[in-house]
């Protein structure tokens, strides 16, 4: 199996942008957010596809005249210069079919489908913020792999800019495609004098100089219901699929922590979406990282800590995360808590940070650009060599049926490998099965 370049190229915003656009401020949370690409893969069956490419090419410069700053490069720390140099445009070419792929997905090889490489701490805000890569299977099937730089965008904004893309592409602009670029900065004005100091703890928080191969598992609707009914209480007699499936595995980990006689406290953090939590709440098309990470400390030699238990615990701080809360996020205070916070985790050996993020709800499988709605979302494959500085971490994504959660795990600690091997792990979660197309 193969996957072959055929052209690089530049796509522009169709309209340019107007002179008093071109300094774009980022918020306080994108100036703290690490500088690196988020990686997503769409997978479309060939009986949907039209393979005349221009009109997405078309359509994305379009898209780019709302989505202006995209297509410009960072000036400094606090700003984009929105210059329209554009975003990077890949076609390739698979000499294999879509349906052999996803018969047996190859997990690594899905890098082959991204222009960009993923999750990496980047070195330079000098790069393109968009990068995106269209692949053309034998059979006519069609892969479109998009990197978006998490300085600019959560994965929320990139679900939102994919689906305004598409919805050009099917003829179907109008005014409601504009993004909100005012009420982000509005809420988390951008600090001045954040310290270089707090950013760089913040990088050593998420990446890991170390080659991280990526797992993918399967929670089929069936295990979730019985994983919801297991870490159900009193307390929390409904807890969500992101809560149930966050207490099991970290109830698991743990487990496999003490099988490997390294026992250590659990951080548990889940980057939490603020638009709906704010008051009035945001549409998902405000612009930019509207993100916080709640995070609770789970020790699994407590024996009073069962499913339930961490259900609870995980409820209760996503239930701080208020409209009220919210508004002191950008304060001293929080600023100075949570830089004690990343300062204590780089020199407590006891603690292991494990960290959650959910893709489901979000509308990636509403990405259509005219063929039908994708057969497939996938998130990369394998975390490059030792010396690129790669992100740890657990993302949720729908599945394809959209009843099911898919687990992707970037990770190669030695708890992990227990973990795919544990018989309790596995009489829920699937590893990488087939996709069905049909």
């Amino acid at each position: 199996m193969d996957v072959k370049v055929i052209s690089n190229e530049s796509i522009k915003p169709c309209i340019p942008t107007p002179q008093h656009l071109r300094n774009y401020k980022i918020s306080f949370i994108d100036q703290f957010t690490p500088c690196s690409y988020i990686p997503v893969i769409f997978f479309y069956n060939a009986n949907d596809v039209d393979h005349e490419l221009k009109p997405m090419q078309v359509a994305l410069a379009e898209t780019l005249s709302y989505y202006y700053p995209l297509a410009g490069r960072f000036k400094d720390v606090y700003s984009i210069e929105c210059n329209d140099e554009g975003v990077v445009y890949v076609e390739a070419q698979a000499n294999f079919n879509l349906s052999k792929f996803l018969q047996n997905p190859d997990i690594p090889f899905l890098n082959k489908f991204l222009p960009f490489k993923g999750n990496c701490l980047e070195p330079s805000y000098n790069q393109p913020l968009v990068a995106l890569q269209t692949t053309t299977f034998e059979c006519g099937g069609m892969a479109i792999g998009v990197c978006m730089l998490h300085k600019v965008v959560d994965a929320s904004t990139m679900s939102v800019f994919l689906k305004t893309w598409g919805k050009i592409s099917r003829g179907e602009g109008d005014k409601t495609l504009h993004p909100d670029f005012t009420s982000g900065i509005s809420l988390f004005p951008p600090i001045d004098s954040l310290p270089t100091k707090f950013i760089t703890d913040f990088d050593n928080f998420y990446f890991q100089g170390s080659k991280s191969p990526m797992r993918r598992f399967l929670f089929d609707s069936k295990s979730i219901k019985a994983l919801k009914a297991n870490t159900s209480s009193e307390t929390v007699p409904f807890p969500s699929k992101t809560e149930a499936l966050t207490a099991f595995i970290c109830k698991r980990i743990g487990a496999a922590l003490i099988a490997n006689a390294v026992p250590k406290t659990l951080m548990i953090t889940h980057a939490a979406n603020l638009r709906p939590r704010v008051e009035p709440p945001l549409p998902q098309k405000t612009f930019g990282n509207l993100l916080w990470l709640a995070f609770a400390f789970y020790d699994p030699l407590d024996a009073n800590n069962d499913l339930p238990d961490l259900g609870i615990m995980l409820r209760e701080v996503f239930v701080q995360l208020t409209a009220e809360n919210i508004k002191d996020i950008d304060s001293e205070c929080v600023f100075e808590s949570l830089s004690e916070v990343l300062e204590s985790l780089s020199t407590n050996e006891n603690i292991k940070t494990y960290r959650f993020t959910s893709w489901c709800n979000i509308g990636l499988y509403d990405a259509n650009f005219g063929w039908g709605k994708p057969v497939w979302v996938a998130h990369m494959g394998d975390l490059p060599a030792a010396n690129v500085r790669s992100k740890q971490q657990f993302v949720f994504i729908e599945s394809a049926c959209r009843e099911g959660i898919e687990l992707w795990v970037a990770s190669d600690d030695e708890e992990i490998r227990v973990l795919e091997k544990d018989a309790e792990f596995l009489a829920y979660a699937n590893p990488n099965p087939s996709i069905c197309i049909n």
